[in-house]
């Protein structure tokens, strides 16, 4: 009996001993996180001249413009008295902040009758393009005096468009 006893107990000890070790579950092998691949777009800056394209109406003479534009390494690029129209392309890659900003300034001897006054720049990405800006059609110089003295914002613009 004491060796049925031995016997069982040995069994007994080494089946709990299998059933009491858990075994390590294997770690799964970690997936790499694909690099995602630059997508490069062309985005156009302009600054136009008409006020109204289909009557070939420009903007008077008398105003000149100051602007930056970002380029492609996110750096402000200043262009001093562009003569418009005036358009700048590059190729960015995305995601960019693409930015044009400047400053209209005029010599109040210089203005002609009638006025034609506008800030139209634009910045363009396929389909993407921000909203036109400020035309305005002035019968006298007077009036265009008036209403950028009473609006002084007008002579400052700034464009921003997101491409993704």
């Amino acid at each position: 009996m004491k060796k049925v006893t031995f016997l069982l107990a040995t069994l007994l000890i080494g089946s709990m001993m299998l059933t009491g070790c858990k075994k390590d579950d294997p770690q799964p092998t970690p997936t790499p996180t694909p690099t995602p691949t630059p997508t490069t777009k062309t985005v156009v800056y302009k600054m136009d001249n008409f006020v109204l394209p289909y009557t070939a109406q420009t903007i008077s003479p008398c105003f000149h413009y100051t602007f930056s534009y970002k380029d492609a390494n996110g750096t402000m690029v200043e262009v001093s008295d562009a003569t418009l129209p005036w358009s700048k392309e590059i190729n960015v890659t995305a995601p960019f902040e693409a930015q044009l900003k400047g400053t209209v300034t005029y010599n109040e001897n210089e203005i002609p009758s009638p006025v034609r006054f506008g800030t139209l720049g634009s910045i363009i990405c396929g389909t993407n393009k921000t909203p036109a800006h400020g035309m305005k059609l002035f019968d006298d110089k007077e009036g265009f005096i008036e209403y950028i003295t009473e609006r002084p914002q007008m002579l400052e613009y700034d464009f921003t468009l997101s491409i993704e």
